[in-house]
């Protein structure tokens, strides 16, 4: 089941401590930096991003151990509306993006995060991320988009080619890669 985290913040029985506790205890499938930039986003970040209203996160609950009243992660991820500038970008993919190869930036949806937990099954990721994908749909159809991009590491960069996503360009300053997929 995907319970916002915003709702959770919003009900009733909403107890801050708890919620920032059964976050905390969330463990990636990977072992490396990348991963550990997702951990620390859902431990440390997640609920001040819903408090600011810059980013949305998504908890992949566990439905056997929610109907328990535990909330056990299998995963999560978070989207958020930004303004994507690109340095120097082919031409060519400007051109499929905004119909023009000028233009350096533009509203994009993205993929902030995205994370299986240890004990999600293998092979799970893709799921999450097609869900994902069709919150960030479902968005477009309402107030417009068409772009969607994340960062990723080099090495993952066959991964998100198998769910449609393209090179972009490598993000400034970092050894992560964007990607990008149109809607």
């Amino acid at each position: 089941m995907v319970q916002a985290l915003r709702e959770l913040m919003l009900d009733v029985d909403y107890d801050e401590a708890s919620l920032i506790e059964a976050l905390s205890v969330f463990e990636c499938e990977q072992n490396n930096e990348s991963s550990m930039d997702v951990c620390d986003f859902l431990r440390h970040k997640a609920v001040q991003a819903e408090r600011e209203g810059t980013t949305r996160t998504y908890l992949i609950v566990n439905d056997e151990q929610w109907s328990k009243g535990v909330l056990q992660l299998d995963g999560y991820f978070s989207i958020a509306l930004k303004t994507l500038h690109f340095s120097k970008t082919d031409p060519s993919v400007l051109e499929e993006i905004f119909g023009d190869p000028k233009k350096n930036n533009c509203p994009a949806f993205l993929i902030g995060q995205l994370a299986r937990s240890q004990t999600a099954p293998k092979g799970v990721g893709g799921f999450y991320l097609e869900i994902a994908m069709s919150y960030i749909a479902n968005v477009s159809d309402i107030i417009g988009g068409r772009f969607v991009y994340l960062d990723c590491e080099p090495e993952m960069q066959s991964y998100y080619e198998k769910y449609g996503f393209s090179f972009l360009q490598n993000k400034r300053g970092q050894h992560y890669i964007q990607m990008y997929r149109i809607l």
